[in-house]
């Protein structure tokens, strides 16, 4: 067993949840497996694939599976609403993924659109190289703050912050 501390962050949007929502979503924008088996079927292979990923994420992240229980916990008389991303790119979770493949038990990323009294949002997500100091592979940091960076090009395209220990030092 290994235990380990994990920094979140929480940043105030100051947005509107459903205005924040459609900015993050143009930002990351939605990942279809489908064209993705169909680019590497059709004799592409992992090329393809990276070429694809690179198209779609950049430097950035792709949107690979949405969780939104807002509907269901108004059931429940919850009124404020939240939504989880699973967030990826696809390349640098490979060179996380050769090192060890239990590393997909963070990857991809979750970040969460929350919303907030008062027409405020926030972003709530885990510091990628605490999650991943669990693992005993020096090389998986090197990975991991390469997924740090993609959430910090997130950040900058949705006109947030960017915390220091995001930043490269």
């Amino acid at each position: 067993m290994v235990t380990r501390p994990v920094r979140r962050f929480v940043i105030h949007t100051g947005r509107p949840f459903d205005q924040f929502r459609k900015q993050w979503e143009r930002a990351v924008p939605a990942w279809s497996w489908g064209t993705a088996m169909a680019e590497a079927k059709g004799g592409g292979g992992w090329p393809a694939l990276e070429n694809l990923s690179n198209r779609t994420a950049g430097d950035g992240l792709v949107n690979i599976s949405t969780f939104d229980p807002s509907q269901v916990m108004r059931l429940a008389g919850h009124q404020l609403r939240a939504v989880t991303y699973l967030a990826d790119n696809l390349v640098i979770e490979e060179g996380l993924y050769k090192h060890d493949p239990a590393v997909i038990e963070y990857l991809p990323v979750r970040l969460t659109v929350s919303e907030q009294p008062g027409d405020d949002s926030t972003l709530t997500f885990d510091k990628p190289c605490d999650l991943f100091g669990g693992y005993a592979i020096p090389d998986l940091v090197d990975h991991a703050i390469q997924v740090e960076e993609a959430i910090a090009t997130v950040l900058r395209k949705v006109n947030l912050p960017v915390p220091p220990e995001l930043e490269k030092v």
